[in-house]
């Protein structure tokens, strides 16, 4: 009985290793660097165990993006809930740690339908989360969402956010101090909405 726990622990450590891998390359040379080669290498096992795990290196990136997604949905659920919502997602999406492999995937999205399909149920859950935190937000401060739909509140701060992020990725970096500036007062500004009587 230990012997098998100790296989399915082991199963579950290279399978995990091979997921922290194929993420790793990706975040840092691309997608394209993620072949089953380099993962088995980067994870310390052999090829041919990408794909005793992984039937194919789609599944594998598949398991990639959920095992990321989660944690990533776990974290802005978390973020959103505690304080002030339009600030926590500025941060979220300002961090290019998150944005580089968001990248990757939605490049890989373009060659790949079984990506795709998953890339588009997460980001749909994501602005699902995201919009109803902002629509709280602009009820408790009394903002009409007709006047500013939360969705379009939550889509304009995320996708401002993430296109700097991928315009510093490529060294473009013209006007970026003043947008943050900018988007940043307009955050402190709605902000000091709570404390106005």
């Amino acid at each position: 009985m230990a012997q098998s726990r100790n296989a399915k622990a082991s199963e579950v450590g290279t399978r995990g290793r091979l997921v922290e891998a194929t993420a790793k390359i990706m975040r840092d040379e691309g997608y394209a660097a993620a072949t089953s080669r380099r993962v088995a290498a980067e994870a310390g096992v052999k090829q041919a165990l990408v794909y005793y795990y992984f039937p194919s290196m789609d599944d594998l990136f598949v398991e990639v993006l959920r095992a990321g997604a989660e944690v990533s949905l776990a974290r802005m659920r978390q973020a959103l809930a505690e304080g002030d919502p339009l600030t926590a997602l500025w941060n979220l999406n300002s961090d290019l740690r998150t944005t580089s492999l968001n990248t990757e995937f939605m490049a890989l999205a373009n060659h790949r339908k079984a990506i795709r399909v998953e890339l588009r149920a997460y980001a749909e859950r994501v602005r699902d989360i995201e919009s109803a935190a902002v629509g709280v937000a602009l009820r408790a401060r009394g903002i009409d969402p007709q006047s500013f739909p939360p969705i379009v509140v939550s889509m304009l701060i995320a996708q401002i956010a993430r296109s700097l992020c991928n315009e510093d990725a490529v060294g473009v970096t013209l006007g970026h101090d003043e947008m943050r500036a900018f988007v940043e007062r307009q955050l402190q500004a709605f902000a000091s909405r709570d404390s106005e009587p």
